[in-house]
């Protein structure tokens, strides 16, 4: 739990109330490999953080399984359009790794906004930051050789290559899983 306080810390102060108030409504999980966190066509309820392992974002596209992001330890995520939205799920969130996450339900945030408004600055840094990181990987990324949509992504994302299989970072880049090896061979 105290690293999930700490990366808060990093983006605003907190005052012991709060931090209690946070401890009091967040769970923490421990998760094994190919669990699901959430999945297409369910209301995504909770906000997580990931403390330990790694999960994937991915959905189903004409039978297909494509991975949209990967996120490592120390990361915030859920699936953003149904967890914001309240509406079902187009994708799955995969625990790729043994994971250990905290969770904090939709409507528990929500009452802890109300109660302490400076943790909507914290949502909205949080926002800012995944909304930042994703038009950087994505700007111009439709317009981008294979070579190149592979250096963006370790340019945005220099710790995938420890993460992730290459399967699911084929997917993400819209390429075979040989076209990357051809181009990490280089």
């Amino acid at each position: 739990m105290q690293s999930f306080i700490d990366f808060i810390k990093q983006h605003i102060f907190i005052s012991e109330e709060i931090e209690a108030a946070i401890k009091s409504v967040a769970v923490e999980k421990e998760y094994l490999k190919n669990d699901l966190l959430v999945e297409e066509g369910k209301t995504c309820k909770y906000l997580y953080f990931l403390t330990e392992g790694t999960v994937r974002a991915y959905l189903y596209l004409k039978g297909k399984d494509i991975t949209n992001w990967v996120y490592p330890e120390n990361s915030m995520f859920t699936s953003w359009h149904s967890y914001i939205l309240r509406k079902p799920s187009s994708e799955y969130i995969e625990v790729t790794n043994d994971a250990k996450v905290i969770a904090i339900s939709y409507d528990d945030w929500q009452e802890l906004y109300q109660k302490y408004p400076k943790l909507e600055r914290f949502g909205r840094l949080i926002m800012e930051e995944q909304i930042g990181l994703i038009d950087d990987f994505y700007k111009g990324y439709y317009f981008l050789t294979a070579k190149e949509k592979y250096e963006l992504l370790i340019k945005a994302y220099p710790k995938i290559i420890q993460i992730a299989n290459l399967g699911h970072i084929a997917s993400m880049l819209g390429i075979s899983q040989e076209t990357l090896s051809r181009i990490r061979g280089k």
